[in-house]
């Protein structure tokens, strides 16, 4: 039932983001969903992060606050292109939450992605339910 539930959800966001661009949260098991459909999944946290708690497979690893919480929106954006442009649909995950939110809310306003997928709990909520994560190469 859940997975039907699941499905429906995915299904909703593609036909919705048809007419309404936005940031739409998803849960652990809606992260699933979306990659095994292709859309990537952008780990915006820095190395250290990584190596702390691991990484969820086949996310692209892109950095955007280093560790003293600066950015360069400009560099990052042109490595996010190299990913996915703002057409396409992305997933943006961090420690908790918090950073993710604020680089989603970019993407939607002022970059204009169409679908924004936003980790709601970060990897923190991934681990606590148990799923699987990988050491960074």
């Amino acid at each position: 039932m859940k997975i039907i539930i699941n499905s429906i959800t995915i299904a909703v966001y593609f036909l919705g983001t048809q007419l309404f661009a936005g940031i739409h949260e998803v849960n652990n098991d809606e992260i699933i969903i979306l990659m095994g459909k292709g859309i990537p999944l952008i780990d915006i946290r820095t190395k250290s992060e990584w190596h702390q708690t691991g990484i969820i497979k086949k996310s692209k690893l892109l950095t955007f606050f280093d560790k003293d919480g600066n950015y360069n929106i400009e560099e990052w954006t042109s490595k996010l292109k190299k990913i996915a442009n703002n057409k396409d649909p992305v997933i943006i995950i961090c420690r908790s939450g918090r950073r993710s939110r604020i680089v989603a809310n970019h993407l939607d306003q002022k970059l204009l992605y169409s679908t924004v997928f936003h980790a709601t709990n970060g990897i923190l909520s991934w681990i606590d339910d148990k799923k699987i994560t990988i050491k960074p190469d």
